[in-house]
């Protein structure tokens, strides 16, 4: 029987599912995936063509964390955002409708706390291909999957705003910086620490690269810090009894000075249960890479430009979505120096 193609307006959907978990289109995981084996999930070609070849650092490498590995997905949030200037190339793989997707792209970051960033990508499935783009220079952030959805975009400005003279406590309290994780991944590493709960994780060296590896599992309550942000509390409220969200996922993380807080990989496992020979059997659903990071790269404000196309009538806002839902009091907040 011959595998059918996904159609462009599958594929489109398929695009928007992978959002649920990552930060943009096609950069997560689709809660439509389908189980794979861990042994045909990922080829050959994909496997070279990350820089980390083994997915899992050696144990007679490792140290055990003496520290709360949710700190340190606190920290990757903040570097994120004021960092420095980044640019990598991004790589997934995943299964959603019962069909392979893979994205390649480039990610380039200006970082130190603009907000200006690019990133483009192809996403594919079997011969079917859709373009997407999310751009933002700072004070608006688009994104565009395709060639038939409308534009969405989001006043940073306005969200900046909202946040207040909260924001020059930004290097001191987590919840403040992780308002400007708008986009990019700013925003990757806000959902993952939203909706898992870090409870393990080793330190050591992967392909030659110092990484920490952190483990995560589904959340089933919201972090105690946390955004209040209506995106961040869809991103909890989306962990139901009946979720489809993998229940497990791994982050590696840069643990280098170079690469401080890079996230290297992010490695989506649902859990099978496996009543006959406990433990329960943990499957590959999705794996999201980049490769070819780097911090010596030259920008200006000519990448982060996105011109709308005259033919475009409707442009969505999703500004609401980023806006803190209440007024923020520094007060209130935990002290957590993040540098």
């Amino acid at each position: 029987m011959r595998t059918q193609i996904l159609n462009a307006s599958i594929l489109a959907r398929c695009v928007v599912c992978l959002a649920i978990v990552g930060f943009i289109p096609a950069y997560g995981f689709s809660q439509n995936a389908a189980n794979t084996s861990g042994n045909k999930f990922f080829s050959s070609e994909e496997q070279r063509a990350s820089s980390l070849n083994a997915s899992s650092v050696q144990p007679s490498e490792t140290t055990v964390l003496t520290i709360d590995p949710n700190i340190l997905v606190l920290r990757a949030i903040h570097q994120s955002v004021f960092g420095p200037p980044i640019a990598c190339k991004v790589f997934q793989s995943s299964r959603a409708y019962n069909q392979q997707v893979v994205v390649s792209g480039e990610y380039k970051a200006n970082g130190g706390g603009t907000g200006q960033f690019r990133y483009t990508a192809r996403v594919s499935s079997g011969e079917t291909t859709l373009d997407t783009i999310q751009v933002s220079d700072g004070r608006l952030m688009y994104t565009q999957v395709g060639g038939n959805e409308p534009p969405r975009k989001v006043y940073i400005e306005k969200v900046r705003e909202a946040v207040g003279p909260a924001l020059a406590y930004a290097n001191d309290r987590p919840e403040v910086s992780m308002y400007l994780a708008i986009g990019g991944h700013p925003e990757l590493l806000r959902n993952l620490y939203h909706r898992y709960l870090w409870n393990k994780g080793v330190e050591g060296k992967l392909g030659g690269v110092e990484v920490w590896q952190l483990v995560g599992r589904l959340r089933t309550e919201p972090p105690k810090i946390a955004g209040n942000a209506r995106m961040d509390h869809e991103a909890v409220a989306a962990i139901t009894p009946d979720t489809k969200l993998p229940e497990i996922v791994r982050l590696t993380l840069g643990r280098s000075a170079a690469m401080a807080y890079f996230p290297y990989m992010v490695e989506y496992y649902r859990r099978t249960p496996n009543p006959d020979d406990p433990p329960d059997t943990l499957e590959p659903v999705s794996k999201l890479w980049h490769t070819d990071a780097t911090t010596s790269v030259n920008l200006s404000e000519k990448d982060f430009v996105y011109k709308v196309l005259d033919t475009v009538d409707r442009i969505d806002d999703e500004t609401g979505l980023y806006k803190p839902q209440a007024t923020i009091s520094v007060a209130g907040l935990p002290f957590l120096p993040l540098k």
